[in-house]
């Protein structure tokens, strides 16, 4: 391969590539912030680059020299797991409940970095909650010494063995639920992560990720561990005068002295995912409004309740995307819906499960209660395609936008032509 002489990105929704540096068809087709590394520029009204499928030309006026921001909301089976990129940076929200994310990421994303013998470094990652389907897959990633990663947030919410006599002394409940019924924690860095694993008594799951991340830390792969609440208003170094900014509307807790207090959602299960972390991504590149996303965990109608109390008249939960909350449960509030308002809503969710995710009800609400005339809905279950020989081939959603512009896309089940898209414009 030639050497490549400047780093561009794809400036359309679907920017075309040619077999040719004048006439001839498309060969492909490439969305919205793909890399375009040009080879070849003679001055003409295209260049030739090596991008994602064949190399090939691309008009000039084609490319841009920002990626802009891009979600990948992976398809990961029954659970969560999202790549963000942004200039400059690479960030992790959810791994699933496998080895999905990393093999995606060391397969696909990745591979030719990998290949080339370059580190892939994530500047943060965000544990929603500790449910298995949201994080059981990063300890195999945090293994993989290929990766290295910035601060990892999570909500602070520890998980504990149900055997009772595996407990440490005051945890009556695999949460550590008082008897007034308030679930109090102060589970916060790796200093607490240690004293957890020192005192034993933790749920296997939650065990091999804090086992995973202090060993991480150790090789100086993991620079730290840190909870995130809405005190903190916004992820460090995501704050107001960035062009990507995220905001933490989420968890909200009742009060904090020493330990941190929140409120008892019905159930343990309902309780640790009411209390997912709430992210709001927005992006500009050119200090305007700029376009934005909500990832919310697996928030439930109790939670929904909470945090609609919590902000009263004002509304910060209206975005342009929406991940739905808790991969499209019915354990929803109209109201929260109403108020995030999308104009395209993202569920992440698998086969074979006992929950017949996504519902009826959420799929048709999702519709119902966004904007625009033609409200779009996603699958990363819906949009899978299997080949005859029964592997999953894709699955995957994707959401480009340069600030202000955005796309989503899904890959189609058989290429028609260069086209291997069905993607919209919102």
């Amino acid at each position: 391969m030639s050497p490549i002489i400047r780093e561009q990105y794809a400036a359309k929704p679907e920017t075309p590539v040619y077999s040719k540096a004048v006439g001839g068809s498309a060969i492909n087709k490439i969305l919205l912030g793909t890399w375009a590394g040009v080879m070849q520029d003679d001055g003409g009204a295209r260049v030739r680059v090596s991008t994602a499928g064949p190399d090939g030309w691309i008009a000039r006026d084609d490319l841009r020299d920002s990626l802009g921001l891009k979600l990948f909301f992976i398809d990961v089976g029954q659970g969560d797991g999202i790549l963000v990129e942004a200039p400059g940076m690479r960030l992790l929200v959810d791994s699933g409940p496998n080895t999905n994310l990393r093999r995606y990421l060391r397969g696909y994303q990745y591979s030719y970095l990998l290949g080339a013998g370059a580190p892939i470094h994530f500047d943060a990652v965000f544990v929603s909650h500790f449910d298995a389907d949201h994080f059981a897959g990063f300890a195999d990633l945090l293994r993989d010494e290929d990766f290295s990663f910035g601060t990892i947030y999570h909500n602070g919410i520890a998980r504990f063995s149900a055997s009772a006599s595996s407990r440490p002394a005051g945890h009556n409940t695999d949460l550590g639920r008082m008897s007034d019924g308030v679930l109090r924690t102060s589970f916060d860095d790796l200093d607490d992560a240690r004293d957890l694993l020192a005192e034993g008594g933790l749920q296997s799951t939650f065990r091999k990720f804090l086992e995973a991340v202090d060993a991480a830390h150790g090789q100086g792969r993991v620079e730290a561990l840190r909870r995130l609440t809405v005190r903190n208003g916004h992820v460090p170094g995501f704050s107001a005068g960035k062009d990507l900014t995220i905001e933490v509307l989420g968890p909200v807790p009742r009060r904090a002295t020493g330990h941190i207090d929140w409120p008892w959602f019905d159930s343990s299960s309902k309780t640790r995912n009411g209390h997912s972390l709430v992210l709001k991504l927005n992006y500009s590149e050119d200090g305007g409004e700029g376009k934005s996303v909500l990832l919310g965990g697996d928030l439930n109608a109790d939670a929904e309740d909470h945090l609609l109390a919590h902000y009263a008249d004002a509304n910060p939960f209206q975005v342009d995307v929406a991940k739905s909350c808790h991969h499209g449960s019915a354990d929803f509030t109209v109201d929260f819906m109403r108020r995030v308002n999308p104009f395209a809503t993202v569920i992440s969710s698998g086969d074979n499960e006992s929950y017949s995710h996504p519902r009826a009800d959420a799929l048709g609400c999702a519709g119902r209660y966004s904007r625009g005339s033609r409200p779009k809905v996603f699958s990363t279950e819906l949009a899978r395609s299997v080949s005859s020989g029964g592997d999953i081939l894709y699955g995957m959603i994707n959401c480009r936008t340069d600030g202000k512009r955005i796309v989503m896309a899904q890959m189609k089940e058989k290429r028609t032509g260069a086209d291997i898209w069905d993607s919209y414009e919102l």
